[in-house]
């Protein structure tokens, strides 16, 4: 009976205050969702997770501890690290005292090193002298005689403990002699702990290793780098009562300290900033004023009954959930980014709502598209809505710069990234540990190294496999997500700790966006295209509205169906371009559904083939016709395809009865990130939902069938719709305005699927768009436009150039212009690399030497003592030096060799199409081209050659690789198949310049060849030149 006692009153003996999960990089073997779930299997009152220096762990063990609907307490602190002066364990026990542990955090990680962060005496008293926070602040010291025990406890007072710890190692008494000690000179009570690094001592094998990554050793030299056993695991209270039982104190002031914390994370509440309105208005009404005034921008000024009711619907919506003040930050953040005249465009969901309009937040408007405003926002969705918008590429850092300055970095700060150990790399680190050279990683070799350690290392067998399993998706550093941003009215910095990303000038909070979300935090999504940038500056040289550009444009389409879309925004891969020819988009919604159609989602669940079969009948006026109007009006102008999750949301909603919440459920089931068992449930109840409510059972089945391609990947129809028409505007500005696209995209690399020689070469032969050589007296850092349809190269493409160089350059050009190579290299700071790039692609033509002249004439300038001579000394110097003559000594190149250098400098060559040169140096390679594949008869088997352009093997072809070549008319469009792309890729991975025969293949006008042999093909001849240029095609630097 006794016994039975002492077992239930052992259960609440004792609390662990400070487990290191995982995100204790490289030292805590667990997850913090593991330890909750011992906790919970221990029957424990609390658990406290105290990382180093952060809280990384704290949401997902906050998340799973609410998941699981036990009152666990969750005890919140952190490990921080003292300069010169061993570490300490802070605990928050009130709101007050979790704001000062953020800001000690943040102040840890300020100006320092990434993984080197610690904070001085100095700034800790600094910090807890003016917080109110400080008093409900507890402060846990090491069992170390190096501790300032004086100032410790001036500042926590009766706040102040010190940890024992008991490893069983022979070494135990002497450390409670000593913590016994301490506590009696300086009055600090002692706390129990267990140094709890993995949640159970199976863990063991898995903490040495990461000791080994971290330390650099293998484990046969880690000796006593590693624990010495296994016990600091979490300990039931039971287990801890025995190894503690002549200091029941120390257990009791686990208890003591878990019962005074009262602080949870569900009460850190987000506060949207509060933005700055014109007197006399409210949030509420100056909201409502700025989007009936775009409204009418955009509608004109008298709104039709549908405009008018959707503005009130959503500013009702909004106003009853106070976030008024999102949108104004939203709006706000945007208008100057206006001002600056930087290009900017709303995605995803957002692009549903009229108020998003009607701010210029996003570019589609949602009642002409019949989009989904619960796809945005709805009352089942407790977290704010997602505004995600996109800003040029080149100035989106000015949009997040200008972030931080209006807020400041206590009230901003971009969303964390966790990246963590894939199965790859998580191998090689293991082999690294066990001594295998990552070199020569081989499965028996790996194997018969583990089994080896299996009985040298440990009386634990060390397999592969189970520490692989263990490790996948530990975290491995933090880093920055691609756009997020919290920015709070409040100071941020009270609510999660901030520290300096990898890039300069920017910050970080601590949580990624799914921890965010589980807390109900709101961020906002800074992201950006490049695209938007190539459009920027193509209007800027065309002189219009990039706005403006209609999207009804017959010629556009025309563009479009030929599939000339290298270089358009979304509609330029080879998956793209093979499918334009076909689905002909010809109004801007179809433009939506070509966006849409080339996803895992589509291919999976079939629908492209689908689409079109419908599309064709439509056409021939056989229109969708399922029986339900409802049903009719969601899906009808998809031709009965459910291509989009938010037409799912809508039958749900419409057809089926669900409620806002519901469909909510169901469209978030959808996700790809939820497991298949959601899906599953979740369809099968729209499926009886649908039998229910008359739908036949094939249409049903097919529905239920999209739901399982969703699971893979499908984006918003507003995502889709705001990407439809960027991709619309850049075919646009490549129909009307060849030359300044082509620009833009010069100036805009690197970006896109294609080489700017491809871009170039497509624009002179399509387009007659002339394109000019670098010129030293004429051109600047970009490309620019020299005349009608006349492009005039810029030096950036140069190989090593410095920009800084190039605007040295040109402000000594305006002072003076050049007149000799001499005067060039006088007045001018470019590297001797870089001038022997500019001589030998001919850059001083203009000076009247070739490249062989030029690259020797300035070859011997540079070996002049100091490289930097004054004029005088280069003219002295030519006069007396006879190959400096311009007399011509040497050959001229031939277009081959100047193509080949050009190529080498710059990755484009002006020399016109390489493979036309190629053909007059080897005559032996197939004389079938691009031009005459439309004249071949189907199923022919056929030999030609070309220039690998693209590369692409995605996951969804089932292993089929598609390739594209490009030759002197076009491109050749591969397929091969799985059993021929693994043949054959070391070759055309390899190389660059490949022949190929196999069997044509024809769709009403496009030709592709299925792919049956592959080989390459290189010069055979010398470059004849006394100047260091590869000898042979494949040698050369490709981009």
């Amino acid at each position: 009976m006794n016994f039975i006692f002492t077992v239930i009153q052992a259960k609440t003996m004792y609390v662990e205050l400070s487990c290191k999960s995982n995100f204790s990089f490289l030292r805590g073997a667990s997850d913090s969702r593991d330890y909750i779930a011992r906790a919970l299997e221990l029957e424990m009152p609390a658990i406290g997770v105290a990382d180093i220096n952060g809280v990384y762990g704290l949401p997902r063990a906050f998340e799973a501890l609410r998941d699981s609907g036990v009152p666990l307490k969750l005890i919140c602190g952190s490990e921080i690290t003292i300069e010169n002066h061993p570490p300490i364990v802070l605990i928050a026990r009130s709101r007050r005292a979790w704001g000062l542990l953020c800001r000690i955090i943040t102040a840890v990680h300020a100006g320092k090193i990434k993984g080197e962060g610690h904070i001085s005496l100095a700034e800790l008293k600094d910090l807890t002298a003016i917080h109110i926070g400080t008093r409900e602040l507890t402060c846990i010291l090491k069992n170390d005689l190096q501790n300032n025990f004086i100032f410790f406890k001036s500042i926590f007072k009766d706040q102040l403990y010190l940890s024992l710890c008991r490893y069983v190692d022979g070494m135990d008494k002497k450390r409670t002699n000593q913590a016994l000690q301490l506590s009696n000179q300086f009055n600090i009570p002692i706390v129990a702990t267990n140094d709890v690094h993995y949640h159970v001592p199976e863990r063991k094998p898995l903490q040495d290793c990461l000791t080994c990554i971290r330390e650099g050793v293998i484990l046969d030299e880690a000796g006593f780098k590693l624990f010495g056993n296994d016990d600091r695991y979490l300990k039931s209270p039971l287990q801890m009562q025995m190894l503690f039982s002549d200091l029941p104190e120390a257990l009791a002031n686990t208890l003591k300290i878990a019962d005074q914390c009262q602080f949870s994370l569900s009460e850190l509440k987000y506060t949207y900033p509060k933005e700055a309105v014109p007197q006399g208005h409210t949030a509420q009404s100056f909201l409502q004023e700025l989007v009936m005034k775009g409204a009418r921008d955009k509608y004109g000024h008298v709104l039709s009954f549908e405009v008018d009711r959707q503005i009130r619907k959503e500013l009702q919506f909004f106003n009853k959930r106070g976030e008024e003040d999102y949108f104004l930050t939203m709006h706000d953040i945007l208008k100057d980014a206006r001002e600056k005249k930087i290009v900017f465009q709303g995605r995803g969901s957002a692009a549903s709502s009229i108020v998003c309009y009607a701010l210029g937040i996003t570019a589609v408007d949602p009642i002409s598209a019949n989009l989904l405003f619960d796809r945005f926002a709805n009352e089942a969705r407790p977290d704010p809505p997602d505004i995600d918008v996109d800003f040029e590429h080149e100035r989106r850092e000015e949009v997040i710069q200008s972030i931080y300055a209006r807020y400041g970095r206590d009230r901003a700060g971009m969303v964390a990234a966790i990246h963590t150990y894939k199965q790859k790399g998580a191998y090689r680190e293991l082999c690294k540990v066990i001594g295998v050279d990552v070199g020569t990683l081989k499965a028996d070799v790996v194997k018969s190294r583990f089994i080896e350690l299996a009985g040298k290392y440990s009386a634990r067998e060390i397999f592969l496999e189970p520490l692989m399993q263990e490790i996948a998706e530990f975290p491995r550093h933090i880093g920055t997500h691609s756009g997020g941003f919290v920015i709070t009215n409040d100071p941020l910095v009270e609510t999660v700790p901030i520290e300096p990303a990898a890039m300069d000038g920017r910050t970080i909070v601590q949580w990624d966006k799914h921890d965010l979300e589980t807390l109900g935090m709101m961020k906002i999504d800074i992201l950006s295209i490049g695209f938007l940038t190539v459009i920027r500056k193509a209007t800027e040289l065309v002189g219009i509205d990039w706005r403006s550009i209609p999207m009804n444009d017959v010629d556009t389409y025309k563009l479009i169906h030929k599939a000339e879309t290298a270089g358009c925004f979304q509609i330029e891969s080879r998956a793209q371009m093979n499918s334009l020819p076909h689905t002909k988009p010809v109004i801007p919604y179809e433009m939506t559904i070509q966006v849409a159609l080339i996803r895992p989602s589509m291919s999976k669940g079939g629908m492209s083939r689908s689409y079109l079969r419908g599309r064709e009948l439509a056409r021939r006026g056989f229109p969708f016709k399922s029986g339900l109007l409802a049903m009719d009006k969601i899906i009808g102008r998809t031709h009965g395809i459910a291509m989009f999750p938010d037409q799912i949301m809508q039958i749900a909603m419409d057809v089926c009865g669900f409620s806002s919440s519901e469909a909510d459920g169901l469209r978030r089931s959808l996700g790809k990130e939820r497991s298949a068992q959601s899906v599953d449930t979740q369809g099968q109840k729209l499926f009886q939902a649908l039998i229910k409510a008359g739908v036949k059972m094939d249409l049903a089945q097919d529905i239920l069938n999209r739901t399982q391609g969703f699971a893979s990947y499908g984006f918003p129809e507003a995502h889709a719709a705001s990407y439809g028409a960027l991709a619309f505007k850049s075919a646009y500005l490549k129909t009307h305005y060849p030359a300044e696209y082509l620009c833009a995209l010069i100036n805009s690399q690197p970006m896109g699927f294609y080489r700017i020689d491809f871009l170039i070469n497509e624009a002179v032969r399509n387009s007659g768009v002339k394109v000019l050589p670098v010129h030293p007296l004429k051109s600047n850092w970009d490309a620019v436009m020299e005349g009608p349809r006349t492009i005039r190269m810029g030096f950036r493409d140069i190989r090593k150039i410095r920009r800084d160089d190039v605007e040295h350059m040109i402000s000594q050009r305006h002072i003076k212009t050049f007149v000799s190579i001499e005067d060039f290299i006088s007045r001018t700071s470019f590297s001797k690399d870089v001038l022997n790039h500019i001589t030998i692609m001919n850059g001083f033509e203009c000076f009247g030497l070739d490249r062989r002249h030029s690259f020797w004439k300035s070859l011997a300038f540079k070996n002049l003592v100091g490289f930097k001579v004054s004029l005088e000394q280069l003219s002295l110097f030519d006069e007396k030096t006879e190959i400096l003559s311009d007399a011509p000594v040497f050959n001229s190149m031939t277009n081959l060799e100047e193509a080949l250098i050009d190529y080498r400098m710059t990755g484009y060559s002006l020399q016109g199409s390489l493979m036309k040169q190629l053909r007059l140096e080897i005559p032996h390679l197939p004389g079938t081209h691009s031009g005459l594949l439309k004249m071949v008869k189907k199923n022919s088997m056929i030999a030609c050659a070309g220039i690998l352009l693209v590369d692409q093997r995605p996951p969804p072809a089932k292993g089929f690789g598609f390739i594209t070549l490009e030759d002197e008319y076009g491109t050749i469009d591969l397929v091969l198949r799985p059993a021929i792309y693994d043949q054959y890729k070391s070759i055309f991975r390899s190389s660059r310049f490949l022949m190929i025969t196999g069997k044509i293949q024809r769709l009403d006008d496009h030709v592709t060849i299925v792919v049956e042999t592959v080989e390459s093909f290189a010069l055979k001849s010398q470059i004849r030149s006394h100047q260091p240029t590869p000898r042979m095609l494949d040698k050369l630097n490709w981009p």
